[in-house]
């Protein structure tokens, strides 16, 4: 592998295309993760009362890596394959890839070997993640047209995000509240948001942060909005303070006190999402079951 060769290749391609957003509605049950449709249209967007909508972070190829990399995972550890509360899943799909797939498959696929590359582009590190975070906006404006069309129809969706999906999740919110105002405004049930190491800046949902008035919306006199993080992530804590020259709500928590949060740091120490560095036994999400199912139940997902 010309690893010098491959990486200036990706470089000069920026900007990656489009976030090529998708929504897919798919079921939960003992068995596994079982994929139902794709919404093709905002229009065709006419979810139950009761769903939940997942958002990936970065570096998916597609929705089946992204299914048995976190859903599935995360349905087995706090059991939601065996709730009856929710009857509809859906995941939004975006290109969140750091790197094209032609790069992927010079590199190899192994968590340790792709992240030798990322120490190597330590230089153009910030490229990499600001152009993924450019199309998680693009994949941001795709999901407000979905929502658009739920919440005119009184949908509350439980919204379960990992990493830049909150990012995501954060700017949709945001775009449907500035041009819906009379959809999107304080005291309206916007639902429910389970954000786990959210890669954004700790102060993103304070004072005159970007988000905080996403934030606000999500009352704090009950359990609507849960932030997890760990101090001992190491993707946060290297990758994305170097990229955008701020701690990372994931890493270190929101600086909004008001928000319920929970430190994950001993259940999950360094895995950002599986393991990264150490050979710890189970996944991410195995290894913080018992805070999964916690956190499922305060939420109402199981």
């Amino acid at each position: 592998m010309n690893l010098f060769g491959t990486l200036f290749r990706e470089l000069k391609n920026l900007p990656s295309n489009s976030a090529d957003a998708r929504l897919i509605r798919f079921r939960i049950s003992c068995e596994g993760v079982d994929f139902i449709e794709e919404i093709l249209t905002p229009l065709h967007f006419r979810p139950k009362a009761n769903a939940v909508i997942f958002v990936h972070g970065i570096d998916y190829a597609d929705d089946r890596e992204a299914i048995s990399d976190f859903i599935q995972p995360l349905a087995k550890a706090c059991g939601l394959g065996k709730s009856r509360r929710h009857s509809e899943f859906y995941l939004l799909i975006w290109n969140s890839m750091l790197f094209s797939t032609a790069a992927r498959e010079e590199i190899g696929f192994s968590n340790l070997r792709r992240l030798l590359v990322c120490v190597v582009t330590f230089l153009w590190w910030g490229l990499l993640w600001r152009d993924a975070e450019r199309r998680a906006s693009d994949a941001a404006g795709t999901l407000a047209g979905f929502l658009e069309v739920g919440f005119s129809n009184g949908f509350a969706p439980t919204a379960v995000t990992h990493s830049a999906g909150a990012l995501v999740w954060a700017r949709a919110i945001k775009l449907l509240s500035d041009r819906r105002s009379d959809l999107i405004h304080y005291g309206v049930n916007v639902g429910r948001w389970w954000n786990l190491q959210p890669a954004l800046p700790a102060s993103a949902f304070c004072g005159k942060g970007d988000y905080a008035a996403v934030a606000g919306l999500y009352n704090a006199a009950r359990p609507t909005h849960v932030v997890w993080f760990s101090r001992m992530d190491f993707i946060l804590g290297a990758f994305y303070r170097l990229a955008r020259r701020a701690p990372a709500m994931g890493q270190f928590g929101s600086g909004n006190d008001s928000i319920r949060q929970r430190d994950v740091t001993w259940l999950t120490m360094e895995a950002h999402g599986n393991n990264v560095l150490l050979r710890l036994s189970g996944n991410f999400f195995a290894r913080a079951r018992r805070a999964l199912r916690v956190d499922a139940r305060v939420l109402g997902l199981v």
